[in-house]
């Protein structure tokens, strides 16, 4: 992820930037169309021009105009949506772009005092000044505004100071801003880890005393209870973080005290130890925290060039050791953990589950796919490639090819976080492996297995009379073998291959 440059732009350079911007387009027409409304490009977006960052999403906000004559207004130009007359918002596409713009009025916000983002009682006014409306945002380098008209920076939180400074600072008493949204604990993580910026001391003071309150639950509107932070909410923030910068994400989290409060599996791995003949790096939370590093190490990008790890691959190494503690024993002088791989799969699943983290779709981290890498981080450190068998390698690295870069950089984090006594880490069986993985794919070219299959089952069964049943499956298999060993490399050597197979299989 881009991080903050130091440099903050002049306003002028802003002016230059958003007259030549495209996608804001419609806005000049808008503006001549009502001439006494006062247009403001609000939050992030002030934030990352200022910073020289790539802008994804405009948010604005107008004055002195109403909902009904501005969507008049709009409605000529594309498509207009009402988001809740209370809330004064208005989302809008215009008709020859795929860009959504949300569009709202100043407004005020009084926090019911649960602690969760849906708890406010919210109040727009077309005359409330744009100051009273920044007054609400949660963090200085957010709550700025670029007012069109006057071609100027609208900073009364001193925003520009904390982005020179490289600081997430909330606006006003950081106890109570957190408390109106707890949420806002997670989103500072986020924002450090995005913006590469520290964390201010009161700020940050205040996190650690109220991370406690991400667990609190709130009446629901049928009387039962609900998280005051919801799990999907949680999942999101986590997931951008992590994709940001996972070691710093997880420094963050960890010395917060959110993480084993959200992952309490994970407190176990702190202090649990390890042989050092194979982890002189320490115990197993040491171990973790170091294989995140790695992510973002040039051993790393040296061992994978051009093929940047997802947070899909994040989150495995955070939870590839999770059961260690779980199966840990003593054998002489050495640590085992037996069987790790197998209980990790199903607690890396539980967590994804209960933390929701596939409800974040931009980021598609699901269950099954963390539960599978989990089961098999240990099979490219443990698999002899001169030995194994081409159908084997073909099935975990090439029947989702996703599914197997993400195993391999799972592997070679992993590998490059663990110190074989004073030798330092051992990739040599990675290195193998990565070779005999990219040949297969070089042979497949863009297909999804390598070669395409000479003989389907239909016709296996059409040459030996056999029934459907695992015979079928077994010379489909050696089959396979034969053809990735380039043994066999023709349907006609294939059918001869069945024939001779089947007559020599066990009766």
């Amino acid at each position: 992820m881009p991080k903050g440059s130091g440099k903050i732009e002049s306003e002028k350079v802003l002016a230059q930037a958003l007259k030549r911007e495209p996608r804001l387009a419609w806005l000049a027409e808008v503006r001549a169309a009502l001439p006494d409304a006062e247009w403001f490009l609000v939050g992030g977006a002030v934030r990352d021009l200022l910073l020289g960052r790539p802008l994804k999403d405009f948010d604005f906000v107008v004055r002195l105009v109403e909902v009904e004559e501005l969507s008049a207004v709009l409605e000529r130009m594309g498509r207009v949506d009402l988001v809740g007359r209370t809330f004064g918002v208005l989302k809008f596409r215009p008709s020859d772009s795929e860009d959504q713009f949300d569009i709202a009025w100043p407004r005020t916000e009084r926090a019911g005092g649960s602690g969760a983002y849906r708890d406010f009682s919210v109040q727009s006014d077309p005359e409330l000044s744009i100051e009273r409306d920044l007054a609400r945002r949660d963090f200085t380098v957010n709550a700025m505004a670029w007012d069109f008209q006057q071609e100027a920076i609208i900073d009364k939180f001193t925003g520009r100071v904390d982005l020179e400074a490289k600081k997430i600072r909330a606006v006003g008493e950081p106890a109570k801003r957190f408390a109106e949204d707890y949420s806002r604990l997670l989103r500072a993580v986020r924002f450090a880890c995005q913006l590469g910026f520290d964390i201010e001391a009161e700020t940050w003071a205040a996190l650690q005393h109220l991370v406690p309150h991400l667990d609190d639950t709130c009446l629901d509107g049928d009387g039962g209870k609900t998280r005051v932070v919801p799990y999907e909410t949680i999942a999101r923030e986590l997931l951008k973080a992590l994709a940001a910068d996972a070691s710093r994400a997880v420094d963050l989290l960890e010395h917060s005290g959110a993480l084993f409060r959200l992952i309490p599996e994970l407190k176990a791995t702190v202090g649990c130890a390890q042989s050092s003949d194979h982890h002189a790096e320490g115990d197993v939370w040491t171990h973790t925290k170091l294989a995140l590093t790695q992510l973002s190490s040039p051993e790393f990008a040296q061992l994978f060039p051009g093929a940047a790890p997802d947070v899909t691959v994040a989150v495995a190494i955070l939870l590839h050791d999770i059961a260690k503690p779980r199966v840990a024993a003593r054998d002489g002088e050495k640590w085992t953990f037996y069987g790790h791989e197998v209980m990790g799969e199903a607690l890396a699943r539980s967590v994804a589950n209960r933390l929701k983290l596939a409800s974040a779709p931009e980021f598609d981290v699901t269950p099954e796919r963390l539960g599978w890498l989990v089961r098999q981080h240990m099979f490219p450190h443990l698999v002899r490639v001169d030995e194994v068998r081409k159908t084997t390698l073909e099935r975990y690295f090439l029947a989702d090819r996703e599914a197997g870069r993400q195993l391999l950089q799972l592997a070679g984090a992993d590998a490059l976080a663990s110190h074989c006594g004073d030798s330092g880490p051992d990739l040599s069986n990675i290195r193998e492996l990565q070779a005999a993985v990219a040949e297969m794919e070089r042979q497949a070219g863009e297909g999804e297995s390598v070669p395409p299959r000479l003989l389907g089952g239909e016709e296996i069964m059409a040459i030996t009379d056999l029934q459907a049943g695992p015979e079928v499956g077994r010379l489909l298999d050696e089959l396979r073998e034969e053809q990735l060993q380039g043994r066999v490399t023709t349907v006609e050597e294939a059918r001869e291959f069945i024939r001779r197979s089947s007559m020599e299989a066990p009766v």
